[in-house]
């Protein structure tokens, strides 16, 4: 029975641990006085999403990056939301390296085929 009891515990206590060290972490487009756009990492699940903050015409692109073995950086896919003010999408990534760096990237684009400028980074060391 005591045993049983030890087992129980060292299980719970492996549970709470894993949630502790989860970080989410978000960036912000660079503008000048205005901020456009936003990507959020919530590293619980993996999932990335980029809002566009602002009915400008002008869309917001994001994507993270996530820390190799190595030091070089694996980008995932970039996501493009144009829709205006309040207008969001996400994407849900594998990430097999838990616990390395997530570079979360923000930036304008006009278009999705356009090219990302304004951009904000954060950088987050994933769970």
């Amino acid at each position: 029975m005591k045993g049983m009891i030890i087992r129980v515990a060292v299980v719970a206590g492996l549970m709470c641990s894993a949630t502790a060290f989860a970080a989410d972490g978000t960036a912000y487009t660079s503008d000048a006085g205005d901020i456009a756009g936003r990507t959020h990492f919530d590293d619980n699940g993996d999932i990335y999403t980029v809002y566009d903050m602002d009915a400008d015409n002008e869309g917001v692109v994001g994507w993270i990056e996530v820390q190799q073995a190595d030091g070089s950086w694996r980008a995932f896919r970039r996501v493009y939301v144009g829709s205006g003010d309040g207008t969001h999408e996400s994407n849900n990534v594998d990430i097999v390296r838990e616990g390395a760096r997530v570079k979360i990237v923000a930036c304008r684009q006009n278009g999705p085929s356009g090219n990302p400028y304004a951009c904000g980074t954060a950088i987050v060391t994933g769970g």
